[in-house]
């Protein structure tokens, strides 16, 4: 006789609840758990990575990963527009704004986060923006389409591709940045300098060192005001500048916080309650959180396994970025903020070709820590492979680095782990499944399947070569 289903509860269906339930179809050998997804948003989960897209031509629908009828073909229950308004862990439910409840054997937290908003007047005029879901990238396309100045508040990753798409549909785009200059997270001082030429290249202008103390307007946005009193001309008002875990849920049910917030997880991506999991942004491992998808798609693939009696653990991984605006070149990999004495530091840059490469050694020059390159950037995977692997360095580390103006060929010997699509981070092992599983044969196939190069491309030379060597090989 079979017995009857466990039944998991996963909040949130974005990105990282997709991958955790794509993962648990694989793991659940046995057929042993029935899966509920609530998600907030109507639409189901799509590429939120892959949002600026939508200024460009593309419609929801061709972000979405999976139609309504995947998920009645896999039975998972989807339920969209259902915001989960309580936990309670004693009886084992979730209970929905309708006030339907629904029971749970384990749950998994993939709430994400939300977008902080600094706390200055006029923030609530219309035509200031935040820019998180596939609703808020088509309100700023609207909103854009009527305005002549732009201020984007927020110089990191997501502000720089927001302000290059306001730029790209005619707008005057303003940067607000309150460090001195531009991928402060990611970049040190001089790479941050080259970066801010570049930008300043493409047509777009900077406020350096400067922090948004108001937005005026009569009932709509028409200026950012600075804090030192500068005024600068607005219709639109976009803010990008960093993210708050969605925690809520898990505090008012008396799961364990971290430090900075964040559900506090083991390496099983196991809460305080071993039947409640939490991964993504929502999640907090040794007190850090994580505001990019590979950190999450990793607990999603924990949390699965563990569900499916398959030991796999969670360990921090490396941090990694790249920018995705134009043809520009950038990448930060690691621990970019050491500095002698704590760390040796070796450069090569060409400054008039607008190239800047650097590794960070440990002290006594044994393990690469990180990395950053502008300009050429085809070292990436294997600076980030060496420092996720802690691998040994040669004789001259520099030689990790491709002569300026001679990018690395292609690198094909990977290993099924192997990153080939960092944006939706897509292994060769993913390239393969899809491969054998759908009997692909060209790499646009592939493409459609993976998501891999579907964002800023970077990767095509290598999905491309993967694709034809393994469809040709079988290696």
């Amino acid at each position: 006789m079979i017995g009857k289903k466990k039944q998991v509860v996963v909040i949130g269906n974005g990105m990282v609840g997709f991958r955790f339930c794509e993962k648990l179809l694989e793991y659940d050998a046995f057929h042993q758990y029935q899966l509920t997804v609530l998600g907030e948003e109507l639409t189901p989960a799509y590429d939120r990575v892959a949002l600026t897209t939508l200024f460009n031509g593309k419609t929801e629908g061709e972000l979405v990963f999976a139609e309504a009828r995947w998920y009645e073909y896999q039975k998972i229950n989807l339920r969209v527009g259902a915001r989960v308004v309580r936990i309670n862990r004693a009886e084992k439910t979730v209970e929905v704004s309708s006030g339907k409840s629904f029971p749970y054997d384990r749950l998994v937290l993939a709430t994400g986060a939300r977008p902080r908003v600094p706390n200055v007047a006029g923030t609530e005029l219309n035509g200031v923006h935040v820019y998180r879901t596939s609703d808020d990238a088509l309100a700023i396309r609207d909103a854009a389409r009527g305005a002549e100045n732009a201020v984007v508040v927020g110089g990191g990753l997501l502000g720089l591709e927001v302000a290059e798409a306001c730029r790209e549909l005619g707008v005057e785009t303003t940067i607000v940045e309150r460090e001195p200059f531009l991928m402060a997270c990611q970049l040190d001082a001089d790479a941050g300098r080259l970066l801010d030429r570049k930008i300043e290249d493409l047509g777009l202008h900077m406020k350096l060192g400067a922090q948004l103390h108001a937005v005026e307007g009569s009932g709509k946005a028409e200026r950012a005001r600075l804090g030192n009193g500068e005024a600068i001309p607005a219709e639109l008002v976009v803010i990008a500048a960093g993210i708050t875990p969605n925690d809520e849920l898990a505090r008012e049910a008396g799961l364990e916080i971290g430090p900075r917030g964040g559900v506090a997880i083991n390496e099983r991506a196991q809460t305080s309650d071993p039947d409640v999991f939490a991964i993504g942004e929502c999640a907090s491992f040794n007190g850090a959180t994580f505001g990019l998808v590979a950190p999450g798609y990793a607990m999603a693939e924990v949390a699965a396994a563990r569900l499916g009696d398959i030991n796999k653990t969670f360990e921090m991984i490396t941090p990694a970025a790249k920018l995705k605006l134009l043809d520009l070149q950038v990448a930060s990999i690691g621990r970019t903020h050491l500095n002698p004495p704590d760390a040796v530091c070796l450069v090569d840059q060409a400054p008039d070709k607008g190239v800047y490469k650097k590794l960070i050694l440990s002290k006594d020059r044994v393990r690469l820590l990180g990395a950053i390159l502008v300009g050429e950037t085809s070292e990436f995977e294997r600076l980030r492979k060496l420092i996720e692997q802690n691998g040994a360095l040669p004789a001259d580390p520099l030689e990790l680095l491709a002569p300026i103006g001679k990018p690395l060929a292609v690198e094909l010997e990977l290993e099924h782990d192997d990153v080939v699509c960092f944006c939706n981070y897509v292994t060769k092992g993913d390239i393969v499944k899809a491969i054998d599983s759908k009997k692909l044969q060209t790499t646009s196939e592939v493409m459609g399947e993976t998501y891999a190069a579907g964002l800023c491309g970077s990767c095509m030379d290598v999905l491309d070569a993967v694709t034809k060597q393994y469809v040709a090989t079988g290696v």
